[in-house]
């Protein structure tokens, strides 16, 4: 095998093995077995290669083990439920709620005896000063979250970002003088409450928290209504930050080095740089994490000069969060939707190549409408499996909305920036970014209104399995099928 292929192989035995532990907790002998099986091995087929086998074998039987021991670690049985007392620092930009702040700290010191290594949902009062990065004199009675729905596990949702506890009310929650690292904290934050201020003053609503939810991810700033619809339609995906987003912050970044002057290596260097600013600008979530690692190793791969194969690269990301969290594999849906999505897409774009070789009039909305089809295949079984729910109109939707994303986040980029530099003058981007933002919030609007729009399903495990085991048949039968249609031919001397 080549270099590329043991990398892969070794990515793939962690993510299995983070797989399996997930599923089967303390199934130790399925850890004595695969040791078993790799000995057997290597002592009736002794060669080179099956020592080689070892790496994924063990990083697969590590996967086991970290995801075991970290949901034992939030086990019922084993959270302390009583009153801690200390020094608490908010970790999170506080989410606004109807009658309170819903705030995420961490203890960096302890009066009490026992002093929690997981985070605290602090139910913030609204009058209370807890910005992200400030120190609180904090102290507060835990209680251990309950699962109060079998079919959601509300404790272990919560421990995927580390969160052990809930505070509902604290006696004593005084906000302390800021020190050095609640102001590189809130420093970070800038930007981010800059450009949503610039937004709100520039665009009406609900279009700029539209346009909010577009550059920096989330659903927070739309009303209730047009969630709904996004949802419906099958588009709540565009204002969640995954690859795609990823992508055109890459793609703008470099054509802006390219502007500039920067060589080739130079632009990849700037868009590296860009992609790491937006990621942290954009709260670091699970989706933006991993679209981020998959661009970075792809980058270094070409600034090195070497070939970077996307597959590779996918794996490589899903193993890197997956070794900081490995609750996010079972726990997570954006981490998986995500994942599904973006392999879908590098599956795609081979087949899609092969099939329009040639330049039409409507290519682009003809490749839109396959890629979204692939993803739809990919995605759509596990959302039903998750939400019992399918949206069969997603793929009327996503042909509209998709070509209109480009010049949605980059008009209402120019608009904010020119909210800064050029006051008065911003009117006009910003009234561009209002008119693509609007038909996109229409075109949202009117699919949901559509009969059957959103249909309630029963998928359980097995059709999942099922469905996903065909989907890679067909995706082998494929290559197969391609491989013997490429002829290879060598020049006869």
């Amino acid at each position: 095998m080549h270099k590329d292929q043991w990398f892969f192989w070794a990515c793939v035995g962690y993510i299995g093995g983070v797989l399996v532990g997930s599923f089967f907790v303390n199934m130790w002998w399925v850890v004595l077995l695969l040791c078993a099986l790799w000995i057997a091995f290597l002592l009736s087929f002794p060669g080179k290669q099956w020592v080689f086998f070892g790496i994924p074998l063990g990083l697969f039987l590590l996967g086991i083990i970290l995801v075991t021991e970290k949901m034992e670690r939030f086990q019922q049985d084993i959270l302390y439920g009583g009153e801690v007392s200390g020094i608490a620092r908010v970790v999170n930009d506080p989410e606004e709620k109807l009658f309170y702040r819903q705030s995420i700290v961490r203890m960096e010191a302890c009066e009490s005896v026992y002093c929690p290594r997981e985070k605290i949902v602090w139910q913030t009062p609204l009058a209370q000063d807890a910005v992200f990065g400030a120190r609180i004199a904090f102290r507060c009675t835990l209680t251990i979250p309950e699962n109060f729905n079998e079919a959601f596990d509300y404790r272990m949702f919560l421990a995927k970002n580390n969160i052990g506890y809930i505070c509902q009310k604290a006696p004593r929650a005084d906000t302390l003088s800021e020190d050095k690292q609640a102001r590189l904290m809130r420093f970070f934050l800038l930007p981010k409450r800059a450009f949503e201020n610039a937004l709100k003053r520039s665009i009406s609503q609900p279009e700029a928290g539209l346009a909010t939810g577009l550059l920096l991810g989330g659903d927070s700033h739309l009303p209730d209504t047009l969630k709904q619809a996004f949802v419906k339609a099958g588009l709540s995906h565009i204002i969640a930050i995954s690859g795609y987003n990823i992508a055109l912050i890459a793609q703008g970044c470099i054509l802006v080095g390219l502007w500039l002057g920067l060589w080739r290596k130079q632009a990849l260097f700037f868009a590296a740089i860009g992609i790491v600013l937006f990621v942290i600008l954009v709260g670091v979530p699970a989706s933006a994490v991993r679209a981020g690692v998959m661009a970075l190793s792809a980058f270094a791969a070409l600034f090195f000069g070497r070939l970077s194969q996307s597959v590779n690269m996918l794996f490589c990301a899903g193993a890197v969060m997956l070794v900081f969290q490995p609750l996010l594999l079972r726990y997570d849906v954006g981490f998986q939707l995500s994942f599904l999505a973006t392999l879908a897409i590098i599956i795609a774009l081979p087949i899609m190549a092969r099939i329009f070789p040639k330049p039409f009039f409507g290519k682009g909305f003809v490749e839109i409408a396959f890629l979204t089809f692939v993803v739809e295949l990919f995605v759509v079984p596990l959302i039903a499996y998750q939400f019992q729910t399918f949206a069969p109109f997603a793929l009327l939707a996503n042909v509209l909305v998709l070509p209109l994303v480009p010049y949605a986040m980059a008009l209402t980029f120019i608009a904010r920036v020119a909210f800064f530099v050029l006051p008065g003058l911003h009117i006009i981007p910003a009234a561009l970014a209002y008119g693509v933002l609007r038909l996109i919030t229409f075109i949202a609007e009117h699919v949901s209104l559509f009969s059957s729009a959103t249909l309630t399903i029963s998928f359980g495990v097995w059709a999942l399995c099922l469905w996903y085991a065909g989907l890679f048949f067909v995706i082998v039968v494929w290559r197969w099928l391609f491989q013997r249609s490429y002829v290879k031919t060598k020049t006869l001397l």
